[in-house]
């Protein structure tokens, strides 16, 4: 199976192609058998103006032609494109994607900054050699965002996608290389980006208590052709640097002109008109974390996009899921969501897990994907009771916990969008499901899905009125017995509605019967 994956980034669209193919322990390898990158500068212009100029969007077209052509050569199945910060921040940025569609025939997805931050992470902690001891930092300065993360090991500690990059800070602030005080403004644009830059980053910081980072190791273009200046006497940028040295570039080349710093050895000629800015925005943060050391990596999001798609293939799933339930039941609280009602479905949900295996036939891995759908499947609530689904949806997805891959929280938002919809399986709706027939994820999905509809009509009016105790079988049918010391009338009317599902997946009745036994 051979997958493209393009990052569509502000200064620069990257892509590359792997081959992957199982290998006799049942994993997935991969190798890359093509790599581009080019400089299509989509953010011109961008900050100023808040839209994409019509030169940038060409040459982006274009780029992503040839990216199509060079597809079809390759004969690639399956493509995986993204756009991050520029995508975001331009008004005309979805269109555009669109345009891209109708045009190529490539789908970019836009993807939120905690989401480009976590596959980031996930990029540089899978691959990289030789990760330092103790608590590190994880940077990648891009044109119109920069993601920062805060690790220990392979662990993610903190992690945010701030509002800064190089092309955005160039455009509002600097201007001009050596940057100039204008008649309007007399103040230093040197000591005025500094000052954004603190107060963009620090109260993030210190709110949350960041820890000190004394290594910071950079995965962006911008930090290797940084390290490359600073190492000029070896022009590489490969080489780790102390971060004082960092400081003493910034004050050699702010008032250089352009063609005085395109005279200095190492200098990236690409990337002369933002080496400042990025300089500045790099010195900065590693005075925030403490940082003593840089050093660069070959790693980033396309990396990180592979791992989620390798995970997805080899069908990892829980047995590589490293999500966090208290971390969920934290955020659900702080969201507002009625959490007894939540702890109650995951408790029904469970319970139908375990006492149904011998018909579902799921592996125990699949279990905290229904526990995570169970607390989560209402919280779109706290936007609107109208389409609630659908909000829960996007909240999921766009909530980046830590420790859940993409296809995870894909899943998980799923079951959470569709536990209501009881007619999937009809032929109108069929198409609504979000696996196809051939993907291995669309069984274990439906099953899940039809075991958290019926959790959920159990606790149909949230006063936790209904204890399951145990599943009897009589010929083709199940009968779940509970207890309950009340009435539980629209729980039983609900569940009629809500059993449907799991009826047609295994061809068995379902009743819901009161136990006659205290």
């Amino acid at each position: 199976m051979r997958i493209a994956i393009i990052d569509l980034g502000t200064n620069s669209i990257r892509f590359d192609i792997h081959e992957v193919s199982a290998s006799r322990k049942g994993t997935h390898q991969h190798r890359r058998l093509y790599r581009e990158k080019t400089m299509v500068r989509l953010g011109q212009d961008l900050f100023l103006n808040g839209k994409l100029s019509e030169e940038s969007k060409r040459r982006t077209l274009e780029a992503a032609l040839s990216f199509h052509s060079t597809m079809e050569a390759l004969s690639v199945d399956r493509c995986v494109a993204f756009g991050t910060a520029a995508i975001r921040d331009a008004s005309d940025g979805e269109t555009f994607l669109l345009e891209l569609k109708k045009k190529t025939g490539i789908e970019f997805r836009m993807i939120t900054g905690a989401e480009e931050a976590s596959l980031i992470a996930k990029g540089v902690l899978n691959n990289q050699p030789g990760l330092p001891k103790g608590v590190f930092a994880l940077i990648d300065i891009g044109g119109g965002s920069t993601e920062v993360s805060i690790c220990k090991g392979r662990t993610v500690l903190r992690s945010h996608s701030f509002n800064l990059g190089v092309a955005k800070l160039q455009q509002v602030f600097l201007k001009t290389q050596p940057p100039a005080q204008t008649k309007k403004n007399q103040n230093d644009p040197v000591s005025e980006l500094r000052q954004f830059i603190k107060s963009v980053v620090l109260p993030k910081l210190l709110i949350e208590s960041w820890p000190k980072a004394p290594t910071i190791i950079g995965s962006s273009g911008s930090i290797i052709a940084l390290a490359k200046l600073v190492n000029r006497d070896k022009d590489r940028g490969n080489l780790p640097f102390e971060s004082k040295h960092l400081s003493k570039v910034v004050e050699q080349i702010k008032n250089k002109t352009t063609a005085e710093l395109l005279a200095m050895n190492g200098m990236e000629p690409k990337r002369v008109d933002l080496i400042l800015a990025g300089a500045i925005l790099l010195d900065e943060l590693a005075q925030m974390l403490k940082a003593k050391t840089i050093r660069s990596t070959e790693f980033a999001l396309r990396d990180g996009i592979l791992e989620d798609e390798l995970a997805r293939i080899t069908n990892k799933k829980a047995r590589s899921s490293q999500f966090s339930f208290e971390e969920i039941e934290t955020r659900i609280s702080a969201w507002g969501v009625d959490a007894t009602h939540a702890n109650t479905v995951r408790e029904h949900a469970e319970f139908l897990f375990d006492a149904l295996k011998p018909f579902h036939k799921l592996k125990s891995e699949w279990r905290p994907y229904l526990g995570a759908a169970a607390l989560l499947h209402d919280s779109g609530e706290v936007i609107s009771h109208a389409h609630h689904a659908e909000h829960s949806e996007y909240m999921v997805k766009n909530a980046n916990f830590v420790g859940m891959h993409g296809w995870e929280a894909g899943l998980i938002a799923g079951l959470c969008r569709f536990h209501k919809e009881e007619k999937l399986l009809e032929k109108k709706n069929e198409k609504k499901i979000p696996y196809p027939k051939k993907d291995g994820l669309r069984k274990p999905f439906l099953t899940l899905l039809a075991l958290l509809q019926m959790a959920d009509a159990c606790d149909r009016t949230h006063k936790k009125t209904m204890k399951l105790k145990r599943i009897k079988r009589r010929g083709s049918t199940l009968e779940i017995r509970f207890a309950s010391r009340t009435p539980c009338d629209l729980e039983l009317l609900r569940f009629e509605q809500k059993k449907s599902l799991f009826e047609q997946l295994f061809h068995l009745q379902v009743r819901l019967e009161k136990s006659s036994s205290k």
